[in-house]
């Protein structure tokens, strides 16, 4: 198998071949994918960046970039929204965006309810 950057595999991942194509038989792992716990992914297949497939799905087909996919076999469900690029047209670091979305989280966190 082939696995880009910023991958997050989860416990229980099989990437394999299915046994009856020759030569490349194992999938392709897009940058920034997120696969689940005990999720199946077989054959020369690609998942395309940023997708996220979910807990024991088994992927049988390719998956779009940014799609979520669920199930037996897996079908895509929906798509994630691409991260925003700053002005000079170049994408923000996944560590930026994160930290973004803490900040946003901690802003909006009320835990008393009280009127700001």
């Amino acid at each position: 198998a082939v696995v880009g950057n910023d991958v997050i595999l989860l416990q229980g991942v099989t990437l394999g071949g299915t046994g009856k194509e020759a030569g490349d038989r194992h999938p392709k792992i897009g940058n920034g994918v997120l696969l689940h716990d005990g999720v199946t992914v077989l054959g020369n297949i690609q998942v395309g960046d940023g997708a996220v497939i979910t807990a024991k799905s088994i992927v049988t087909k390719p998956v779009p970039p940014l799609a979520r996919v669920s199930g037996i076999p897996a079908k895509v469900k929906s798509y994630r929204e691409p991260i925003p690029s700053n002005n000079d047209n170049t994408s923000i670091d996944t560590n930026d965006h994160l930290i973004m979305l803490e900040q946003q989280i901690y802003l909006n966190y009320n835990p008393l309810g009280q009127q700001s």
